[in-house]
């Protein structure tokens, strides 16, 4: 239906729908492939996928094949590569590679997600084991179908963008980015799509709308963790969601700690598992962990068509768990009140654990081969996989592949797109919305719930909804004589877009030619889309230069670029005023009119260097700056862009904080009309004062008057009378003397107006204050020990009295000093002067020969023969303890007499006592 309002019209579009072929088309493995549009598979070999694992494939609604790819080259409908389609960051080694999701409501856009394998040598610290590095996670890639003459290929601007499924402040999550898990399912509200994945412990899923890929995902943390540290088999496993959009199941290959070997030398096996969640389509939630598996190796994952039944396969392995022996396909009863009890197993053979893939046949195909067989080119295929155990009748080796040979992946799709699904179009308020049932199956009846209170048991049934909102609608089914769950979608009845209803007027200035005055130039459309729509900013807009034109392009692919230069003067658009996710437009008329263009050329604006070459300029500022010098009219807004064309169309505005080089910057000046005017101006950095800005000084205590002279740091080449000062103390001089230890600054300003600070951070450099010196003398070898506070800050040298020296140490204790008086000088490390002392050590001759020969005639102590110790008393006995002779350390020593009499050749004992409390006893001997 169609209502004309004024000069805008309001109209109802159909929401482009999805058959159940977009899956028609498969191609895997080497040069493998099947076609199902018959019906039955068909065996395909002109495919040239050579895959291990990862692959995807999509084709039309009405199975037509558009392209498929291994995550890393993409192939057209013709298997040629597309012009752009090499180098995307998938791999074929990585469980799912790749899955293909359309752009909701636009039939030429798809997007390829990838996931790349994640490798440990490439996340080491050895860049010599590298393998195709980096990890790269998680990305997706645009593919535009109206490129390459219709047979698309990658859009340059959208390809490998990533998406952060980790922590980017965890240097090891980073390393690995993301599992090699992927899977997409349809959002509740039966428009647009949810593409999931799975890291360590958390489901992230990403939103595609009508506006593209929202890269903020939904996260939900599970209780499953997968450690980081069994990455590659960790990571290794498929990820599923279930054909009614409300389960999803993970496979985990293994979920080790580690990847080192056994006890043995033998890999550690049998920790894998499989985990199945409740999911809400709604919010993108993943809820109700169970656990299925555990101590398993399993691999591949499906659902039946109407998630009653789930399958996985999975890997025995022999007791060195280097070679597979055997694998299991199992099976589980979702119905069932405690479905891990539910486990069947279904068969057991030489087949490795490959991928289980739901057709639009709703039949299950399972990749795997003989390891030791080089023939492969058979997939085997579970018919009835709605019915328990063996009765869902497993047929191995069932499909050939005639030359084509299946390795371990399949293909995965969006299952709850085209099976088991409801569909529904014409969504706007007053229009007849249609619902239809999605799948192949012979339906006997239906009866549709509208949400509303109504109800219908038409099987294509129409609905007319008294007010927009939103909608449960539910579907029960009855086949062969079966009622099917109700099948549940949410959906949404809008509005018409409520737009100007008057003609919107775009003025541009007329700037881009050499005839000022031909009302033609280049209109940036998009300027036109928030008035038009009276300020509502989600709704999208097309141009277009008819009504017809507007009304017959239901896909809104065939509208006017929106940079578009009028033909004639004051030309007449008409303007699409879509909702999204519906099939609700509204058009108006725009008009373009192009002005003559005033030239705006106001002075030029200057900033201080920031120290890189840039400055931070005040652009709102300079705006009122401009409007004051040029004297422009009070309605009259000012925008700034970094280039002529920009300003032209009034795109890539320049925000605050501007921080830029020096450059010219131009001007669009807009009014209530349209463009006003165009100019430029320049901002040029100014460089700031080149000084050093921080510096420590040292400040010494040993002087008489402790003062230090601070200079501002003005380099030699310049001169100081091209700057001001001001220094934290209030001085303004270039230089200033200081007394005290403490923090000073100066700031120093160029004729520019341009400053830079320079702090000063003062320290009191003090002398050493020496509390004690410990000799430990009178042994083998001699020791000093100097004590006193911050020792680190001083180093330490020993002047000996025979006027030798040591050389400066750092360290406070000295070895084999002799015996003697001598002094210890301690100089701080910043040069600020010497501290010294005296001290004696001593040292006892361990015999003398009084013979008179003049050499060791007479027995003392070394290093007591100074004043400092001229009291110290030195007591010499026999062996037996008698005192024999009491000295003084002034006089020549003992001579080896008592009362006069030479004593016999012996060893002598001796006590000294010195004025500073020390007392100290040994022995020597007397030699005849």
């Amino acid at each position: 239906m169609k209502y004309y309002y004024l000069l805008f019209i309001y109209l109802f579009l159909t929401i482009p729908s999805f058959g159940q072929k977009e899956a028609a088309i498969w191609y895997f493995g080497n040069n493998a492939g099947l076609d199902f549009n018959s019906g039955s598979p068909i065996a395909l070999t002109n495919g040239k996928l050579v895959t291990k694992e990862g692959c995807t494939t999509i084709s039309d609604k009405n199975g037509n094949l558009l392209f498929y790819t291994d995550g890393r080259v993409v192939y057209n409908k013709n298997h040629q590569i597309m012009p752009n389609g090499s180098d995307l960051l998938g791999h074929n080694s990585s469980t799912q590679s790749a899955i293909i999701v359309p752009k909701p409501n636009n039939p030429n856009i798809y997007y390829i997600f990838t996931v790349d394998q994640p490798l440990p040598a490439n996340a080491d610290d050895n860049p010599l084991n590298d393998r195709d590095p980096p990890n790269n996670g998680l990305n997706y890639s645009q593919v535009d179908m109206k490129l390459n003459n219709g047979l698309g290929d990658i859009v340059n601007s959208e390809k490998n963008v990533h998406l952060v499924t980790y922590n980017p402040n965890d240097s090891e999550e980073v390393k690995y980015k993301c599992s090699e898990k992927i899977t997409a399912v349809q959002h509740g509200d039966g428009v647009s799509f949810w593409v999931i994945t799975h890291f360590i412990n958390n489901f992230y899923a990403f939103k595609i709308s009508t506006q593209g890929v929202n890269k903020n995902p939904v996260k939900t943390m599970t209780n499953l963790k997968i450690q980081l540290g069994g990455y590659l088999p960790n990571a290794i496993g498929y990820l599923k969601a279930s054909p009614n959009g409300g389960k999803i199941v993970i496979a985990n290959n293994a979920s080790r700690r580690t990847n080192e070997n056994g006890p043995k030398g033998n890999p550690i096996r049998n920790t894998g598992n499989v985990l199945l969640y409740d999911f809400d389509s709604s919010t993108g939630k993943t809820s109700n962990e169970v656990p299925l598996l555990i101590n398993s190796n399993p691999y591949g994952v499906e659902f039946s068509s109407k998630t009653k039944k789930l399958y996985v396969t999975a890997n025995q392995f022999n007791a060195d768990g280097e070679t597979i022996l055997e694998s299991s396909l199992i099976q589980y009863n979702l119905k069932s009140a405690n479905i891990p009890t539910s486990k069947t197993i279904i068969d057991t053979s030489p087949l490795i654990a490959g991928a289980l893939q739901l057709a639009i046949d709703e039949k299950i195909y399972r990749a795997g081969y003989v390891t030791t067989d080089n023939l492969r080119n058979k997939l085997s295929v579970i018919n009835s996989p709605e019915l328990d155990g063996t009765s869902c009748n497993y047929m191995p080796n069932a499909i050939n592949l005639k030359t084509g040979s299946v390795e371990q992946g399949l293909p995965p799709f969006i299952t709850s797109l085209f099976l088991y699904a409801f569909s529904y179009e014409f969504n706007c308020l007053g229009d007849a919305t249609h619902f239809y049932s999605n799948s192949v199956e012979t339906i006997d009846s239906v009866v549709w719930d509208f949400g509303d209170g109504f109800t219908s048991t038409d099987i294509d049934a129409y609905h007319t909804y008294a007010q927009a909102g939103d909608y449960k609608v539910t579907l029960i089914k009855t086949v062969n004589g079966e009622d099917r769950e109700p099948l549940e979608k949410t959906i949404t009845i809008y509005e018409v877009p409520k737009i100007l209803s008057t003609s919107y007027k775009l003025t541009q200035c007329d700037t881009q030619d050499s005839a000022p005055t031909d009302g033609l130039a280049l209109f940036n459309l998009a300027l036109t889309n928030e008035p038009i729509s009276l300020g509502e900013k989600d709704f999208e807009v097309y141009y277009y230069h008819s009504a017809n034109d507007a009304e017959n392009d239901l896909t809104n692919t065939q509208s006017i670029p929106v940079n578009y230069r009028n033909s004639v003067p004051d030309e007449l658009l008409y303007a699409k005023v879509t909702q999204p996710n519906s099939s609700c437009y509204s058009i108006g008329t725009v008009i373009l009119h192009a002005n003559k263009n005033i030239l705006l050329l106001p002075e030029a604006m200057y900033a201080c260097d920031l120290g890189d070459g840039k400055g931070s300029f005040d652009l709102e500022q300079k705006k009122d700056l401009i409007k004051t010098e040029l004297n422009l009219p009070s309605d009259v807004r000012l925008f700034f862009y970094s280039n002529e064309e920009d300003a032209s169309m009034g795109m890539n505005e320049l925000k605050e904080p501007f921080v830029s080089v020096s450059k010219t910057v131009f001007i669009r000046a807009e009014n209530a009309e349209g463009c006003y005017g165009t100019g430029n101006f320049e901002i040029t950095v100014e460089p700031s004062p080149k000084i050093n800005i921080l510096e420590n000084v040292i400040l010494c205590e040993g002087l008489a008057n402790p003062s230090i002279l601070l200079n501002a740091g003005i380099s030699a080449s310049a001169t100081t009378s091209d700057f001001t000062y001001l220094w934290s103390t209030g001085e303004t001089t270039p230089t200033i003397p200081i007394n005290k230890e403490g923090e000073y600054n100066v700031t120093v300003k160029n004729k520019s107006g341009c400053s830079t600070t320079r702090k000063y951070i003062v320290t009191m450099s003090y002398l050493a204050k020496i509390n004690n010196i410990i000799v430990h003398d009178l042994q083998q070898t001699n020791q000093v020990i100097v004590e006193l506070d911050n020792p680190s800050d001083y180093k330490y040298m020993i002047q000996y009295e025979n006027g030798t020296e040591t050389s400066f140490q750092n360290s406070t204790l000295f070895e084999n000093v002799p015996g003697g008086f001598h002094e210890l000088i301690v100089e701080s490390n910043n040069g600020c002067g010497q501290t010294t002392k005296s001290f004696a050590v001593l040292n006892a001759p361990k015999f003398f020969t009084p013979n008179g020969d003049g050499y060791n005639d007479y027995w003392n102590l070394k290093g007591i023969n100074s004043s400092i110790y001229e009291n110290a008393i030195i007591y010499i006995f026999d062996r037996y303890g008698k005192l024999l002779k009491q000295l003084s350390p002034s006089s020549l020593g003992w001579d080896g007499t008592f009362l006069k009499e030479p004593l016999p050749a012996d060893d002598y004992w001796f006590t000294i006592k010195l004025e500073d409390g020390r007392e100290t006893k040994s022995h020597f001997s007397l030699k005849r």
